[in-house]
């Protein structure tokens, strides 16, 4: 699908965060408007803003809970869809996690990619099964 409002050949940056609880499961966010897809918690770049602080904003904003530490994972590129999603492995510090209220619908830990999950977290999850499925052969 077409982005509007962009300049030929450029594309939207989005971030979105893979919080791993002890136990494997996954944070997984269910937006209240538009698709309601199941979704890793993220959300696009601001103009002007760093990759960082946006991954921290739309952390905060969706689950209620600060980022202790991120570091870049993987990178999908839509170029139809005009958007780069770059995915960060993210620590929270101690909190609650806390659905923000007219935004995000649900929060869940799953250890399985979620039924009706958005085209970015299923690209993304098949991506860290397969690493993890490499490292396993390793070791």
């Amino acid at each position: 699908m077409p982005t509007p409002d962009l300049p030929k050949g450029a594309k939207r940056i989005s971030v979105m965060a893979w919080i791993e609880d002890a136990f494997g499961g996954i944070v997984f966010v269910r937006q209240v408007n538009g698709a309601r897809r199941w979704a890793l918690p993220g959300g696009k770049v601001k103009t002007g803003e760093s990759l960082l602080n946006a991954l921290r904003r739309e952390v905060r904003e969706e689950i209620g809970v600060q980022i202790a530490t991120a570091i870049p994972l993987d990178i999908l590129d839509r170029p139809r869809a005009k958007n780069l999603t770059i995915l960060y492995r993210v620590q929270l510090k101690p909190g609650e996690l806390r659905p923000r209220p007219g935004e995000i619908e649900k929060i869940v830990i799953r250890r399985r990619l979620p039924t009706g999950s958005s085209e970015a977290a299923a690209y993304f999850w098949r991506r860290v099964q397969q690493r993890l499925d490499l490292f396993a052969r390793v070791v």
